[in-house]
């Protein structure tokens, strides 16, 4: 696979755009996303037991497994807005499928932003005509500034990959997604949308986005609280003209894995774990990112729940805010996963440095370990030298920011 420009509309048969409607000040606030071909849909939500109309609406859409066109807007979840935000989230599908000359059950809603507030209609009605009308085939950008928040950075990659067949084909996909605070796992709290080119089937297109949010989005951690709008949809319009990728093809005698499955498959996994970690590095406040890997589980749960608890703690991050050679809160931390771990075999390294052997101190000198630590980017590596199963999470320190940040955000 090889990295394009182009982002949401690099694939095939995609146009996008962003405007400013008035939901926010002065910035972008509302993105379009518009397959000019129907296509193959499907997509992953918050597991967050409060949910935002939009989110609601677009789980129910995603039944069908198709769909044409993502509305998006920033500066307002319609969030906890009781009916009027659902009837809001139904009316903004309404009106793109009256302008774009589409049913309206091809059109998905995401909000992201202040929970509580209800939509501004108007604003929102006006933004969907102009963004209509500034659809462009180069739009990727504008939308993705369109759904930014407390984010610093854009987000935005585009693959393109060879798909064997009937003579090759060239399948691209294309992502954007915002986030920076509110980021945990299950899934993070963000926004992704991705297109691809590729003739695939619902099922194989589910299959696939579900091993790539796993890998990613479900791997991530800026300060553990969940969201109530996190979104992630993929559209596949099928126009790359390659043979239908499924998940299995039959043999005469047996089902074996479609080749082209897994080439696909690897190729919105990368996608999306360069997203996911963009998100890392612009979490809020952030100044460091860091991996926790860990190896030699007994079982996958137990290497995921570990890595997560190191990740997810607030002792851990402002250590490496800090540069603080205190590796005794790694320990407290994966101690605290309810795992079958046995803490006297556990190793600890810090880029590359042996911190911990068999559950006790190595000597290093905390000279060494803070200036290991002050680098940007940190590995953390814990083996539990207990089986053959491992995992990785990736973070981000915790700064007297993030706190500035989020009390007056409204």
């Amino acid at each position: 696979m090889i990295s394009i420009q182009g982002g949401v509309t690099s694939p095939l048969g995609f146009q996008a755009s962003g405007v400013h409607c008035g939901i926010k000040k002065n910035s972008p606030d509302l993105a379009l996303i518009y397959s000019e071909f129907p296509a193959v849909a499907d997509g992953m939500f918050t597991t967050n037991k409060v949910k935002a109309a939009p989110v609601i609406l677009s789980q129910k859409k995603m039944r069908k497994g198709q769909a044409r066109v993502i509305v998006a807007n920033s500066g307002n979840a319609n969030a906890c807005t009781g009916k009027k935000g659902f009837e809001n989230a139904l009316r903004i599908c309404q009106m793109a499928a009256e302008i774009l000359g589409i049913d309206s059950r091809e059109v998905l809603v995401a909000s992201t932003g202040v929970i509580g507030e209800q939509l501004p209609m108007d604003k929102v009605e006006n933004g969907i005509r102009m963004a209509a009308k500034e659809l462009s085939s180069q739009g990727s950008r504008q939308a993705v500034e369109a759904i930014l928040t407390t984010d610093t950075n854009i987000k935005e990659l585009a693959l393109e990959t060879d798909i064997s067949g009937q003579g090759k084909k060239k399948v691209k996909i294309g992502g954007i997604a915002k986030g920076s605070g509110m980021i945990a796992p299950n899934l993070a709290t963000m926004l992704c949308f991705i297109t691809t080119d590729a003739c695939i089937t619902r099922d194989a297109l589910r299959e696939a986005l579900q091993r790539a949010v796993d890998k990613s989005f479900n791997q991530i951690s800026v300060d553990g609280d969940m969201s109530t709008n996190d979104t992630v949809i993929i559209l596949a319009n099928g126009k790359a003209g390659n043979k239908k990728i499924k998940t299995w093809r039959k043999k005469p005698t047996l089902r074996v894995k479609d080749v082209n499955f897994e080439k696909f498959c690897e190729s919105l996994e990368h996608l999306c774990i360069y997203l996911a970690k963009s998100i890392v590095k612009d979490g809020e406040g952030a100044t460091k990112m860091f991996e926790v890997k860990v190896e030699q589980a007994p079982f996958p749960q137990d290497a995921r729940r570990v890595a997560r608890a190191v990740a997810d703690s607030n002792l851990v991050k402002t250590a490496i805010a800090g540069a603080s050679p205190n590796w005794g809160r790694i320990m407290a931390a994966l101690g605290s996963a309810h795992t079958r771990i046995r803490p006297e075999r556990v190793d600890i390294l810090i880029n590359d440095v042996l911190v911990v052997r068999n559950g006790e101190s190595e000597g290093a000198s905390l000279s060494s370990l803070r200036e290991v630590l002050s680098a940007d980017n940190i590995k953390i590596l814990i083996k539990l030298n207990q089986g053959m199963c491992e995992a990785s999470f990736w973070g981000c320190d915790l700064t007297e920011k993030y706190v500035k940040i989020n009390k007056r955000y409204i």
